[in-house]
C-alpha cells in the first residue's frame, strides 16, 4: 500500500510549499482538491510544475462543473506538464452541489458518470479530423479537432459511494477512490464487490482497477488534538443523506442527524461531539505511531491511501502543521 497527502491548503502558495516539501521527502503521491474556493486542476497544473518525481492527482474534480472537452484539455494540459506524472481523479459531487452550485441538473447519476468518462477518454486519445459523440447525455461535435501535439495517456480514476455509481467505476475507470469516511470494513465488504461485478461487465478483473481512498488523517503529540480535528472532519461528512451507504443499517443515524441540526446552527462543537461517537474506524490520528499503526486496517484493501488533512473547524496553521507532520510519516511509510 503506498501513502499520499492530500493538500488542503486554502492559499494556493502554502498548498504549493507543502507539494514541494512531499516531493523532496519522496511522499509517493500528492493530490488537490476541488471546493467552492479551490480549483482542483489549478492546482494539480502548479504541483506538477513544482515537483520532479511524485505522482500528482486530484482527488476530486467533479466531472459536471466543467463541460467536457475544457476539461479534458485541462487534464491533457496537466500530463504534458508532469511528463506523464498526472492521474485525474473524478466525481459526479451531491445532487445539490451540481444544482446549487453549478447550475447543472444530475437525474441519473451513475450512467451520467459512466458516459461523461468515455467521452473525456475519446477526446484525450483523438489525434486529427472530425470529432463526434453522440450520447445519452453528452453531445460534442467539431469539424476539425487536432491535438497531435498532446498526451493520450491519461488515468481516470472515480469516486463512489452508493451501489450504483460503485459498479460504474468498476466498469469505466481506470480506479477507485473511497469516500474520506469509508470504514476500512466498508471498503472491503462493500465496494470492493461491486467494484468486481462492475469491472467483469467490462471483461476485467478487480486487479485491473487501482483502489485508492481518501483517509482522514490527523498527527499531533497531543492525541486528544489530533481526534478532536478528525471528529471534526467525520462529524461534518456525516451529514449528507447521500451518504448513507457508508453507515448501513441506520449505523450512528442518531449522532448523524445531531452533527447535521449543529452544522444547521454552524456550531462546530455540536459537530465535533457527533464526529468523536464515528471517529475511531473512520480516520487515523494520534502521533506518527499511532497513525502507521491504524493505517494497516488498510493494508488489504487499498493500493493507495490518501492522507486527508482535517479542515473542518481546525484553524489553518494546524492544518499546515498536520501536513507537515504527514509528510514524514508518508514518507517514512514509502521507504
Amino acid at each position: 500500500m503506498k501513502i499520499g497527502l492530500v493538500v488542503m491548503d486554502e492559499n494556493p502558495s502554502d498548498a504549493i510549499k507543502i507539494a514541494k516539501a512531499a516531493d523532496r521527502a519522496g511522499v509517493h503521491s500528492i493530490w488537490s482538491i476541488d471546493y467552492y474556493n479551490r480549483s482542483s486542476l489549478i492546482r494539480a497544473a502548479a504541483f506538477a510544475a513544482a515537483t520532479e518525481t511524485t505522482i500528482v492527482g486530484t482527488s476530486v474534480t467533479p466531472l459536471f462543473a466543467r463541460a467536457p472537452l475544457a476539461l479534458a484539455s485541462a487534464a491533457t494540459d496537466i500530463q504534458a506538464i508532469a511528463d506523464g506524472r498526472f492521474v485525474l481523479g473524478v466525481g459526479s459531487s451531491t445532487r445539490r452541489m451540481n444544482q446549487d452550485w453549478y447550475g447543472t441538473a444530475l437525474q441519473h447519476p451513475a450512467p451520467q458518470v459512466g458516459e461523461r468518462i468515455e467521452l473525456i477518454r475519446q477526446l484525450i486519445t483523438h489525434r486529427s479530423g472530425s470529432f463526434r459523440f453522440s450520447g445519452r447525455f453528452d453531445t460534442v461535435t467539431m469539424a476539425h479537432y487536432d491535438r497531435t501535439g498532446l498526451p493520450t495517456d491519461l488515468p481516470i480514476l472515480a469516486a463512489g459511494v452508493g451501489d450504483h455509481m460503485v459498479r460504474t467505476v468498476g466498469r469505466h475507470a481506470d480506479g477507485f477512490v473511497g469516500h474520506t469516511i469509508a470504514s476500512a470494513d466498508n471498503l472491503r465488504d462493500n465496494a470492493l464487490p461491486l467494484l468486481t461485478e462492475g469491472a467483469a461487465k467490462a471483461g476485467r478483473a478487480i486487479t485491473d482497477v487501482t483502489i485508492t481512498t481518501q483517509i482522514v488523517a490527523a498527527a499531533d503529540t497531543n492525541r486528544d488534538t489530533a481526534r478532536r480535528d478528525a471528529a471534526a472532519q467525520v462529524g461534518f461528512y456525516a451529514t449528507p443523506k447521500g451518504y448513507d451507504a457508508l453507515f448501513p443499517n441506520g449505523l450512528h443515524a442518531a449522532e448523524r442527524q445531531s452533527s447535521r441540526e449543529a452544522l444547521a446552527r454552524n456550531e462546530i462543537d455540536g459537530v465535533v461531539a457527533a464526529g468523536r461517537a464515528m471517529v475511531d474506524d473512520r480516520a487515523v490520528f494520534g502521533n506518527a505511531d499511532d497513525v502507521i499503526d491504524q493505517l494497516r486496517r488498510y493494508e488489504d484493501v487499498v493500493d493507495m491511501a490518501l492522507l486527508y488533512p482535517p479542515h473542518f473547524g481546525v484553524p489553518p496553521e494546524r492544518i499546515h502543521a498536520n501536513e507537515l507532520a504527514l509528510i514524514d510519516i508518508a514518507a517514512a511509510a514509502n521507504r
